[in-house]
């Protein structure tokens, strides 16, 4: 296979995958699929070198000898993954420790480097990654983005870093938990080139003092006919020529500064002490579609489910948050911390508790009977348009519907934004309440 990565550098790739490896901090099995194996397998190895630093991380290659992975090996022909799962060799014996880096291991393809799709809808992978999981251990799976058999792969796992492709046709429900577009920018000239000239500067550094040797004696030559023909010819008096000058170059205008959305106060002030403050940061994701397609997987198992778009930066780059529960006690969002650990909705290290008492009242549903049902079909015809709603009840029967959940009020305004931009019009609250 060709070594060479299209699109840019290994190195840049890498750097990409280093970037977004925060993200899958409270991940454990992660699929990392491509139209460009090369590149995928360069942003699993910089997942896996800032992984390393806080945990063991396993690379396993789906896709058969791919080179950045089969050159950490240093065993000719190395048992791996189609070894393990056709043959029963041992996992133990197929993870090969990569030299210089601690906790960071490889799993090549094997003897048979043609991974079949019989390997990657094997129900194995859900006990490997339980297993890992349960050690701590981040475990990459490098693959094709049409490899057969690649939805029953991911369904099995946390979900997928999707590299250098827009969309993920061969898995279209899998969740996408980072997007790695392209590397990072680099150095256009290659680093090899500077160093060779570096090393012939030795073998050839007498030439160059020779070169200005020559050049001297030719401008002294050149120098002495030229006064001994002007003093043979009589001079004419020249001609002052006064240059115009050069205006400096104008400066580009300023960059205008990203657009801000003022926020207005909570509306409801004296509900401040009493607020459901409390809840569980189950995800952070770099999409919009990533955060709702977890919702979407786990369903019923999250009350009270928002999707908060945070930004992070001054140029408003937005990471969605995805948080479930509001509580007036801390003790009520570690119970529901661990109900969800219990259930493998999260893995026994994923999720937090947090406080995050702000959010935006979007609708409300008055006192009647049968209101969980009218709550539910409120919450449903918020969901058909695309928006993430949840309702909480009130201590006099009736519901109102939020969106979002913040720990500080001006983190709302992309929220406040886009429901507008939907027609609608929020209204930032403390969020009182208990999910139905």
């Amino acid at each position: 296979m060709n070594s060479r990565v299209s699109g840019g550098r290994p190195v840049a790739w890498e750097d990409a995958g280093r970037q977004i490896a925060p993200l899958l901090g409270s991940y454990v099995a992660v699929v990392v699929p491509s139209s460009d194996p090369l590149a995928a397998a360069h942003v699993a190895l910089g997942i896996g070198h800032a992984e390393a630093k806080h945990r063991r991380v396993v690379i396993g290659d789906l896709i058969g000898d791919l080179p950045p992975l089969r050159s950490l090996v240093t065993e000719e022909d190395p048992h791996g993954i189609s070894d393990s799962f056709l043959y029963g060799v041992s996992l133990n014996k197929i993870g090969y420790a990569v030299a210089g880096t601690d906790n960071l291991y490889v799993m090549p393809s094997g003897t048979d480097p043609v991974i079949g799709a019989e390997i990657f809808r094997s129900a194995r992978w859900k006990r490997l990654a339980t297993s890992f999981g349960e050690g701590g251990t981040l475990l990459l799976l490098v693959a094709r983005s049409d490899s057969a058999g690649l939805s029953d792969l991911v369904e099995q796992t946390d979900g997928v870093v999707l590299v250098k492709d827009t969309e993920l046709s061969s898995a279209p429900a899998a969740l996408v938990l980072a997007r790695v577009p392209s590397p990072t920018p680099t150095l256009k000239i290659p680093l090899h080139r500077i160093g060779a000239r570096a090393a012939s500067w030795k073998q050839h550094r007498w030439f160059y003092p020779a070169v200005a040797a020559i050049g001297l004696v030719l401008i002294a030559s050149i120098g002495l006919a030229v006064m001994l023909t002007r003093l043979g010819q009589a001079r004419p008096r020249p001609t002052r020529v006064v240059a115009k000058p050069i205006p400096p170059p104008t400066p580009p205008p300023p960059r205008p500064p990203p657009e801000t959305l003022h926020v207005a106060p909570p509306a409801n002030i004296s509900d401040s002490t009493s607020a459901a403050a409390f809840t569980v940061e189950l995800l952070v994701s770099n999409t919009a579609k990533g955060a709702n397609l977890f919702i979407s997987k786990n369903g019923t198992a999250l009350p009270a489910p928002a999707v908060s778009p945070i930004p992070i930066d001054p140029e408003r780059t937005t990471w969605y948050k995805v948080t479930a529960g509001a509580y007036t006690r801390r003790y009520q969002a570690d119970s529901l911390l661990f109900a969800l650990r219990r259930s493998r909705v999260l893995t026994d290290s994923a999720g937090t508790v947090t406080r995050a008492p702000f959010a935006l009242v979007v609708d409300s549903v008055p006192t009647q009977g049968g209101i969980v049902d009218a709550v539910r079909a409120v919450v449903q015809k918020y969901t058909d348009r695309g928006l993430q709603v949840y309702a909480l009840m009130q201590d006099d029967g009736s519901a109102l519907v939020y969106a979002g959940a913040f720990a500080k009020a001006d983190q709302s305004a992309e929220l406040i934004n886009t429901l507008r931009g939907a027609g609608l019009k929020p209204v930032l609250v403390y969020r009182t309440g208990s999910a139905p």
